[in-house]
């Protein structure tokens, strides 16, 4: 079969026979693509590609690229103010922000005492960005504000841009788990607080009393006993709750001071939120996020799983991704006996329907 017109109809003809997956060669100069466009197109190509044996081959290869440093990430400690990062998902919800520290009198007066600290987020300190970990970044700020920090796992990992890190963290994470679905947290916020002033996440909050949507919080948000037991001043160290507040222990008997505490707190937790710095450009959705997380669906490998491979380049999770330098005769010679194979059984196929 010599007919080179048959060649710029590959794509058209395995999508029509349904026979052929994307080989080494496609799988790299596809997946270069989607790497450049971000984490959004990434996703979608590995998910559609999640059972093609030769898109795993590429991600185990990362010395056959013809690049010799490109998939080596920088990994360390991070630390710092909470504030001085950025986001990197367009999207943040408040009850995963606040159930934690405002389940439980005890549990607020920990949160200030502390600092707060935001723990085991992964940062990239160099670019000032939240890779992973945006709820617990963001519920330290509500509580502490200018001083809430974070500290966690410190990923340099390559790319040009915003978008093009979160691709390779994304790859990375599918390396790891030996291919299949890209884990994800897919789920859409009703109580999206990125961008929201703090009269609107104020009433956010109000409108969440006794709701608990952490399992693991000690209670709902700004329940009842947590705000009998400030009030009454039943639980050792309340003090500081009102020294936060900015104001003195309610010293009137009206049965509505436990609203006021409960609005005290609310407005003073709003405006710590309002004050979220913004998305980095290129943030996507939560659900192309990716996610150091055995509880994502699949379960993605926790941070302190990839660090070392991710050092060492292990995977091949930047561009390029093949040599583009690739005997092309070989490739079409190649190619047309694939593709000659694939035509006669799809002739088959449709003489049996017939």
């Amino acid at each position: 079969m010599k007919n080179k017109n048959l060649i710029p109809e590959a794509a058209r003809l395995k999508k029509l026979a349904g026979l052929l997956k994307e080989d080494a060669q496609e799988v790299g100069k596809s997946l270069s693509q989607a790497f450049k466009a971000g984490p959004e197109k990434t996703v979608v190509y590995l998910n559609k590609n999640a059972d093609n044996p030769d898109l795993l081959k590429v991600l185990q290869a990362p010395k056959d690229d013809g690049a010799d440093d490109d998939d080596f990430a920088g990994v360390g400690n991070v630390s710092g103010q909470a504030m001085s990062f950025s986001p990197t998902q367009s999207e943040i919800d408040l009850m995963k922000s606040v159930s934690w520290p405002l389940g439980s009198a005890r549990n607020l007066i920990d949160a200030i005492n502390s600092g707060p600290i935001a723990k085991g987020v992964v940062a990239d300190a160099q670019e000032k960005i939240i890779i992973d970990g945006h709820h617990r970044w963001s519920g330290a700020i509500s509580i502490g504000g200018d001083k809430a920090q974070i500290k966690g796992t410190d990923f340099n990992l390559p790319g040009a841009n915003v978008a093009q890190k979160l691709a390779a963290a994304q790859i990375l994470i599918v390396a790891k788990n030996q291919g299949g679905k890209v884990p994800a947290q897919g789920e859409s916020f009703k109580t999206n607080i990125l961008g929201a002033d703090a009269n609107k996440i104020e009433k956010m909050i109000m409108s969440n009393i006794n709701k608990q949507t952490d399992k693991n919080a000690p209670g709902a948000l700004l329940n009842d006993k947590m705000i009998k037991d400030i009030v009454a001043q039943e639980i050792s160290g309340v003090e500081v709750i009102y020294d936060w507040l900015g104001s003195k222990p309610f010293e009137d008997k009206s049965s509505n001071k436990g609203y006021k505490l409960r609005l005290a707190i609310a407005k003073k937790v709003a405006e710590n939120l309002a004050a979220l710095p913004l998305p980095a450009e290129g943030s996507p959705e939560r659900k192309f996020m990716p996610q150091f997380d055995p509880g994502a669906t699949p379960a993605g490998p926790k941070v302190d799983a990839v660090k070392a491979d991710a050092k060492a380049g292990k995977f091949n999770i930047a561009v390029p991704f093949v040599k583009e330098s690739i005997n092309k005769n070989f490739e079409n010679n190649l190619f047309e006996a694939v593709l000659e194979k694939s035509i006669k059984e799809f002739n088959k196929t449709n003489k049996r329907r017939k």
